[in-house]
């Protein structure tokens, strides 16, 4: 999918993310397809006229096709 097209097609190197520090879904689903939190962004972004934490998330080719290799088929591609 969207990794794969990237690293493959694209020959890009490194992806960043970004997901509310509170967004427990989202931030796991970035950690099972390898992504490794960098940092937490203080008050990075508004919402409903209050300003949240953003975690930062990158993954490199190597660490995606690791976490690929692992999880096979069950991966996120």
């Amino acid at each position: 999918m969207t990794l794969g097209f990237a690293f493959a097609a694209m020959g890009v190197h490194r992806l960043e993310a970004r997901a509310a520090v509170k967004n427990g879904r989202g931030n796991a689903a970035l950690r099972k397809v390898g992504a490794f939190k960098e940092r937490t962004l203080r008050r990075s972004f508004l919402r409903n006229d209050q300003y949240l934490d953003q975690n930062l998330w990158t993954i490199l080719e190597e660490e995606w096709r690791q976490t690929k290799a692992v999880w096979g088929p069950r991966a996120i591609h």
